[in-house]
């Protein structure tokens, strides 16, 4: 990570930051950033899916995918169907340019009723979902992170979506990326050796996190599995992802959100593992601000949360603690930009830059 503390001539910036050297976009809203704001930028929850490509290479015989890939180099789309692509892109484009952001949502979120929420988040995960996926690849992430200013992504690994081993791989050929493991795919039988030995194999070949994720995991906080996360991020001085909030996505095996207390045999027993409770329990923040102010070792992110409850969050427990999140690109492709604009316009030019650098880098260690 040292590498990214260096201005364009290899020194270190002013305690160890960045110095920019041009407008970004979020510096147009907020010109309290100028050309020349000193700030480290680390968004500390993001996302990357394979492109259709790789999802069919890694799916199919190599004969097989060379003949198809060598088909498909040769053939054009057919108009119809271009013209039918085009016209869902736009109409997808269409909802995220009339509030469909991180403000909009939240205040639709508490303008309705929850049942009528959970059917409509539902439906937009629908309709959204195959677009951002298909986009979601990982040349996007960095063009995000360039047009930004954002050194550094931590990515985060997602089942069979986004494989431990491929985003291991990507942090392999692109260093401004911090992977993260998700739970490893196991027979249900597996005992706690099974775990250790696959989970150590990931840390060998460079995992610097673990992901706790209940919808998608769909086991129970006491899971030998955890336990065995906890074990070896405490030996190998690793940070551990957990989620928290209610999110309604057809994918997950379960939408029931995270309780939090059942973890917190974890929280005591390891101390010194720092623990991330990702989108900041969405629409119950004041649960997440309790459990930090039990513990020392919890951090949260922003992703998800509206200017206001972060606010609250730093008058709460004020921002040694807080981290920049943005869960591209599970909404739009600008989330970063988004998630960046609202932390700007919801504290002042010093604390943003604690949370954007300084609170993140205590964080990954």
């Amino acid at each position: 990570m040292a590498g990214a503390l260096a201005d364009k001539s290899g020194r270190p910036g002013v305690l160890g930051l960045i110095v920019f050297n041009k407008i970004y976009p979020w510096t147009r809203s907020n010109p309290q950033f100028e050309a020349g704001t000193i700030m480290l930028i680390i968004d500390t929850h993001t996302h990357v899916f394979p492109t259709v490509r790789e999802r069919l290479q890694e799916q199919l015989p190599h004969s097989v995918f060379k003949s198809f890939d060598e088909w498909m180099q040769k053939t054009k789309v057919p108009p119809s169907f271009a013209s039918l692509r085009n016209h869902w892109i736009k109409w997808v484009e269409t909802l995220e340019s009339r509030g469909l952001d991180i403000e909009g949502i939240a205040s639709l979120q508490a303008k309705i009723h929850p049942q009528m929420y959970r059917v409509l988040e539902g439906l937009m995960t629908t309709v959204l979902g195959p677009k951002l996926t298909i986009q979601g690849h990982v040349q996007n992430l960095l063009n995000s992170m360039k047009n930004n200013g954002i050194q550094k992504s931590v990515v985060i690994a997602s089942g069979t979506n986004s494989p431990n081993d491929w985003v291991l791989d990507l942090a392999l050929e692109n260093p401004e990326l911090i992977p993260v493991a998700d739970l490893p795919i196991l027979p249900l039988d597996s005992n706690a050796e099974s775990y250790f030995n696959e989970v150590e194999r990931l840390i060998a070949r460079g995992a610097k996190g673990l992901q706790i994720h209940s919808n998608l995991d769909n086991l129970p906080a006491d899971h030998i599995a955890y336990h065995v996360f906890f074990e070896l991020a405490a030996k190998y001085e690793l940070f551990i992802i957990l989620h928290s909030g209610h999110f309604h996505v057809p994918i997950y095996k379960n939408n029931l959100a995270p309780k939090l207390s059942s973890y917190e045999a974890y929280f005591q027993k390891y101390p010194n593992v720092k623990v991330c409770l990702a989108h900041m329990g969405r629409e119950s923040p004041e649960e997440v601000w309790q459990m930090m102010k039990s513990y020392e070792q919890i951090y949260t992110d922003t992703s998800w949360q509206p200017a206001s409850n972060i606010r609250q969050a730093v008058s709460a427990i004020g921002h040694d603690r807080i981290l920049l999140g943005s869960d591209w690109p599970l909404l739009h492709m600008n989330l970063q930009g988004d998630a960046l604009n609202i932390l700007l316009s919801a504290v002042n030019e010093k604390k943003a830059a604690d949370i954007c650098g300084r609170k993140a880098l205590s964080f990954l260690g």
